[in-house]
């Protein structure tokens, strides 16, 4: 069991992987994951609070401005969010063993988010929850009463501008709690319209410094010493500065390591508990109010449960260190293998509650780098990301530009260095698997393939109206697709029309899903920074297909179907080219759509590298596939030259010069042997076994040779088996021919190739000879009764499914 990622009893938690085998690719334990994704979703409900009664006296419209006098002993409770339920946000500290979730301060505080423990504490303080409620309301009010009455007067398009800068300004106002509340909120289109989300994700969280003074007193008293005993320098300003904590730069005196040293901002805990205590009896007041307005079903208690969950945990560094440690390990055994990424080492014995010790990077934020290095360290973040996502579900919640640098000093010179890991979110497998299917939906225009997906990401309810929802599905969602004419195809622009989908179908989003969007959007502003035609899913293409192809489930060889065949059950061929350069990481610099799976890269992979991927373990769900449409692409070709060679026979005649072919009289057809069909006329048996192909078939007999010979490096003219085209192939052969030979006789001496190879052309000979033992109507041990059966072999799931293509 992974150290990082294991059972906790206490949660309820099941989340294990095992890691990379000796073959080099990543199995995950999938009765673990599906534990967890069980209680994920049976512990949904606890989490869910119950909203006011509707004996609370709330004022209307022209009465918002009387909010103030509203008595919050009146607001009941509700039920209380359990403190060790189940929860996205990486609570590391909670699994270890000596860890107490119901420790309190020296003040009586909770130091983890317990919603019980914190009205308890404030209920015993009522002149200054009153005092904070009342600016709370003070600064509220006259915003709400405004969006009231837009509302109510229909102009609301026309104010909205206004209305979400005023909203920008009261969150500044209220204090770093609202602050990053506006964040969150900033990419929750079921909460907030486009304009203020627009306005809100303009907040930066830009606090005052507190005095060194304080900052040394902290330090001291966390650790136990005095701070010249533990550090031989520590600087007199912070370099950086945020709501929750400043940095200083030090150096440790045992052993001089340059260090960071965060500390935590003194009252943090005081101050954020009350506004989260605030918030959350606000809620039964606000929540009606905005009801009034809205018709979404989002359940605004338990988006502030998971917000205040999120930024409780923050404020516990030793935590945060946790995580960072965690991230390494993942990352250092993924694929991505933290090649070009590093994560700075926490000094866990000088790491407290309110002090973090780790290595001192010195860099440069990626949004102040010339656009070349942007796009450079883009792509390797980027990576790193979708590796946090996709394969180990464990991913970095807070990736905003100050937390992205680039190394310029010391060994990582020229990395890309991850900040900060207060905030880190964990996905069950099950839900990044409907992530991967959403994606293929999505290109495929499958919108109840996608509508199923939603469901499962409980984006939507299971009782959704699909007839309501397809068509607002294709209108919003179909310009952002290949031929869709769409003329921005970034992640933002999309995310904009979700939000105006938000009016006509009721959705919610997954708590995990905020952090997400708000991740992938930083990284794609930046990106964009260093690259004005970045598009981010189309770079993502390689990782969606690792993801398939590495998955030996049938859902994974489905979704591998969905992916590859047409309507018509045939294999798209450019897509199969595009699917082979994805999976050895080659992807088209430029798209037709947001999402675009035909884009073959004009310098993909080379022919040794593909053929080698072919052969690996990685492509066993693939080989199915393609075995299939080899038997295919044989069976179309020899059947097509067969009859162009028998309708040609006629032009072989004797020719008399200037009176054309002598003619001839008809010959009978000869008979052949054919067992199980004894003498069989020879035309006749040619249209059995060969019959024309019709014109579908030779359509996609067509598209079949032009990949090829793309690959090859030939003309499909080339193909045609005549003598010259042989004799330019062996006397000239083109450069990719000339790779091939070389691919193949590096290949040919590994014993493992040789196997995979060996079964490749069992089943090709295989398959072919059922189709004509069923075009015959002629048992296969009876048309080929000196070609024994082939050894029963287990195949992958793929296989099975391909069969009913």
């Amino acid at each position: 069991m992974h150290p990082c990622l294991h059972s906790c009893p206490a949660r309820g938690l099941a989340f294990r992987h095992s890691f990379r085998s000796t073959c080099g690719s990543w199995h995950s334990s999938r009765s673990c994951l599906q534990s967890r994704k069980q209680t994920f979703r049976s512990a949904a409900p606890t989490a869910v609070l119950t909203r006011p009664q509707s004996g609370l006296n709330i004022p209307g419209v022209g009465d918002l401005s009387k909010l103030a006098n509203v008595d919050l002993s009146d607001v009941p409770d509700g039920r209380y969010r359990e403190v060790e339920a189940v929860s996205y946000v990486s609570r590391r500290r909670m699994d270890q063993a000596d860890f107490d979730p119901y420790e309190i301060d020296t003040d009586g505080l909770p130091l983890v988010y317990n919603e019980e423990r914190i009205a308890s504490f404030w209920k015993g303080k009522p002149g200054e929850l009153t005092s904070r409620w009342a600016r709370f309301a003070a600064v509220s009010a006259p915003w709400l009463t405004k969006l009231a009455y837009a509302v109510i007067q229909g102009k609301l398009e026309e104010r909205q501008d206004q209305l979400a800068r005023e909203a920008v300004n009261n969150m500044e106002k209220l204090g770093p709690t609202f602050i990053k509340l506006g964040q969150i909120l900033s990419i929750r289109p079921d909460v907030l319209p486009p304009s203020v989300m627009t306005e809100l994700s303009k907040l930066q969280d830009n606090m005052p410094t507190f005095p060194t003074t304080d900052a040394r007193a902290t330090v001291e008293r966390e650790l136990g010493q005095p701070i010249n005993a533990i550090f031989s320098e520590f600087s007199a300003r912070p370099v950086a500065a945020a709501s929750l904590a400043q940095v200083y730069r030090a150096r440790l005196r045992s052993s001089g390591q340059e260090v960071a040293v965060k500390v935590q901002r003194p009252g943090a805990l005081a101050t954020i508990s009350k506004d989260l205590y605030v918030m959350r009896r606000a809620v039964g007041v606000y929540e009606r109010i905005i009801r009034r307005f809205t018709a979404q079903d989002t359940d605004y208690q338990l988006l502030l449960s998971t917000f205040a969950e999120g930024l409780y945990t923050e404020m516990d560094f030793r935590n945060e260190a946790l995580n960072m440690e965690c991230m390494t390990m993942l990352m250092e055994q993924s694929e991505f293998g933290s090649r070009d990424v590093i994560i700075p080492k926490p000094v866990m014995e000088r790491t407290t509650r309110r002090v973090l010790v780790m290595d001192w990077v010195t860099g440069v934020k990626l949004t102040g780098l010339p656009p070349e290095e942007i796009r450079c360290l883009v792509a390797t973040g980027q990576e790193a990301f979708l590796t946090q996502l996709l394969e180990v579900g464990f991913f970095h919640g807070d990736p905003h530009p100050g937390n992205l640098l680039k190394v310029t000093e010391g060994p990582h010179a020229g990395k890309l260095a991850l900040l900060d890991f207060g905030l880190v979110a964990e996905i069950p497998e099950a839900d990044r698997e409907a992530m991967v299917s959403a994606t293929i939906h999505l290109a495929n225009r499958d919108w109840n393939g996608l509508i199923n997906d939603f469901i499962a990401l409980q984006f939507l309810p299971a009782s959704s109206d699909r007839g309501l929802i397809i068509p607002v599905m294709d209108k919003v969602l179909g310009p952002y697709l290949k031929g869709g004419g769409a003329k921005s195809l970034d992640f933002q622009s999309l995310s904009q029309d979700l939000i105006r989908t938000s009016m006509q179908i009721p959705f919610s989003v997954p708590p995990y899903m905020s952090l997400l969007a708000r991740s992938t959007a930083t990284l794609e502003g930046i990106a964009l920074m260093g690259d004005p035609n970045y598009q981010m899913v189309s770079q993502a293409y390689p990782f969606v297909v690792r993801k398939v192809l590495r998955n030996s489930t049938s859902g994974s060889a489905l979704l591998l179907r969905d992916l590859m065949y047409d309507s018509n059950g045939n294999v798209k061929p450019t897509r199969l080219s595009a699917l082979l350069n994805a999976a050895l990481g080659y992807v088209a610099d430029q798209t037709q759509g947001f999402i675009d799976f035909d884009a073959v890269p004009e310098d993909g992979a080379s022919i040794q590298d593909t053929i080698s991927f072919l052969l690996a373990p990685e492509a066993r769900q693939l080989r199915p596939l393609l075995v299939k449409e080899l038997v295919t692409g044989l069976d179309y070709y020899t059947r097509d030259r067969l009859q162009r060679a028998y309708n040609s026979l006629p032009s072989l005649a004797p020719r008399i010069p200037f009176l054309g072919p002598l003619p001839l009289p008809p010959l009978p057809s000869p008979p052949v042997f054919v067992p199980g069909l004894g003498f069989q006329p020879a035309e006749q048996l040619l249209q059995k076994l060969a019959p024309p192909l019709s014109q579908t078939e030779e359509v996609y007999l067509q598209s079949l040779l032009e990949v090829a010979s793309g690959l090859l490096g030939l003309r499909p003219a080339d193909l045609e088996p005549n003598l010259s085209t042989t004799l330019q192939l062996l006397t000239n052969p083109s450069a990719q021919m000339q790779e091939l030979q070389q691919a193949l006789t590096a290949l040919s001496g590994q014993t493992a190739n040789s196997q995979v190879v060996q079964e490749i052309v069992e089943d090709v000979l295989e398959q072919l000879m059922a189709i004509q033992s069923q075009r015959a109507d002629v048992p296969r041990n009876v048309l080929f009764p000196f070609v024994p059966a082939p050894q029963t072999r287990k195949l992958p799931a793929a296989a099975a499914v391909y069969a009913g293509v």
